[in-house]
C-alpha cells in the first residue's frame, strides 16, 4: 500500500487533459505552447568549435600557470596521513586485544584465523595496484 503523500509538482487531471487536448487540435493557447515546447528537441550545446578553442586555450598557457603550487597541500596531506594511519596503530595497540576476543567469541577460533585469511588476500591484491602507483610517482615527468 502506497502511504506516501502524491506529488505536488505532478500535473492535475485537467492539466492533463487540456494538454491532451491541445495535442488533438482544440484547446488554449498556452496549452499548444506547452505542447509546441514539449516536441521541440532542445537546442543547447556548446558552440561550434568549442573544443578547438579550448585544446588552442590549454596549449597556448603555460604550464606554471595551468597547474597551481600545491606543495602545501601535499605536504598537510601526508602529515595528515601520517598522523591518521599512526593513531590507528595506537588504538590497535590499545584496543587490539580486546577486539580480538570479541571476534573470537563471536565467530569462534576458526572464525578469527579466516578473517585473518581475507585481510592477508585483500592485501595481496592490493600490492599490485600499490606498485603501480608507487612507480608511476617515482617516474620523471617531462614538463611542457
Amino acid at each position: 500500500m502506497n502511504t506516501s503523500p502524491p506529488d505536488p509538482r505532478a500535473p492535475s487531471e485537467r492539466d492533463w487533459l487540456a494538454q491532451e487536448r491541445m495535442l488533438a487540435g482544440a484547446g488554449d493557447r498556452r496549452d499548444a505552447l506547452l505542447a509546441r515546447a514539449l516536441r521541440t528537441p532542445i537546442g543547447s550545446g556548446p558552440p561550434p568549435g568549442f573544443a578547438a578553442a579550448v585544446a588552442r586555450a590549454a596549449a597556448a598557457a603555460p604550464a606554471s600557470q595551468s597547474l597551481p603550487d600545491a606543495g602545501l597541500e601535499r605536504g598537510l596531506l601526508q602529515t595528515l596521513l601520517g598522523l591518521m594511519g599512526a593513531v590507528g596503530i595506537g588504538a590497535l595497540a590499545l584496543y587490539g586485544p580486546q577486539w580480538w576476543m570479541l571476534v573470537r567469541e563471536a565467530f569462534g577460533p576458526a572464525g578469527a584465523q579466516w578473517g585473518l585469511v581475507a585481510g592477508g588476500c585483500l592485501l595481496l591484491s592490493w600490492l599490485p595496484t600499490a606498485a603501480r602507483w608507487l612507480a608511476r610517482d617515482a617516474r620523471p615527468t617531462a614538463v611542457a
